[in-house]
């Protein structure tokens, strides 16, 4: 009976992870969207798909924990098992999201130099996309594509190329924007695959407590029923109340 209670604790106490990491989905997820609508111009637009889905399972982790709680607490089978039938589905789905971006960080690369080609042509030939390029060419600290001779068919560079740009000691950035943007696209996909994995295991964790606890609940309830049954035999061949047995005669010889 101590053993069902410690790991009905357990379940509790994996209920309130779950609630936790429910919030922290969210929260990465959305940090984790931001980095990449920040420079989106230039990111594949598959490449949000599995933070999206990630923020979703957060609410489903908040939602799961009202199972979580209701069915350790009040032992029914029912809710214990729907719990364990949805964390393997999370798990499922949360493994898959963590291999889903290690194939877009591999893939990232083509895609992401494909479109900063491509918008690099119309700021050269239309000036489109020059809010874009200077927000990317600041935070990144690079110029251009290759490097600064990218703008060698253009007049002048923009600031954003520059540090202290402001100043009498601005300073040229020499390197292209090419491999800072990859780099940066591809620790997001790192951090979204951490994400889905560290998550799966979570749920693995969460299986295993509810499978031990739902097998140390129908122990304990099999041994209630066997002593329930030994009680009402006892009671059965017990004699009835206020029933006295005759007296022995006297033995005479």
């Amino acid at each position: 009976m101590a053993s069902l209670k410690v790991k009905e604790a357990l379940c509790l106490v994996y209920s309130g992870l779950l609630f936790i990491s429910g919030l922290v989905l969210m929260g990465v997820a959305a940090y984790l969207l931001f980095k990449l609508f920040y420079h989106y111009t230039f990111v594949p637009s598959g490449s949000v798909g599995p933070f999206f889905v990630v923020f979703l399972l957060g609410i489903v982790h908040l939602l799961l924990t009202w199972l979580g709680v209701k069915g350790p607490t009040r032992e029914h089978n029912f809710h214990i098992v729907l719990f364990m039938l949805f964390t393997l589905l999370l798990l499922v789905a949360e493994f898959a999201i963590g291999v889903w971006a290690i194939i877009l960080w591999d893939e990232v690369e083509v895609g992401a130099l494909n479109l900063m080609s491509a918008s690099f042509e119309e700021l050269i030939a239309l000036n489109y996309y020059r809010k874009d390029w200077n927000k990317l060419q600041s935070q990144l600290h690079c110029c251009g594509i290759s490097g600064v001779q990218d703008y060698n068919r253009t007049e002048s560079y923009p600031t954003s190329c520059f540090q202290n740009a402001d100043t009498d000691l601005a300073i040229r950035y020499p390197d292209g924007c090419k491999a800072p943007l990859i780099r940066y696209v591809k620790r997001v996909m790192i951090d979204g695959a951490i994400l889905g994995f560290v998550c799966a295991l979570l749920q693995a964790v969460g299986l295993f407590t509810f499978y031990s606890f739902l097998r140390a609940l129908r122990a304990a309830r099999a041994e209630r029923l066997a002593r329930r049954v030994a009680m009402q035999r006892e009671l059965a061949n017990a004699p009835p109340v206020g029933f006295v047995a005759p007296a022995t005669p006297p033995v005479t010889t």
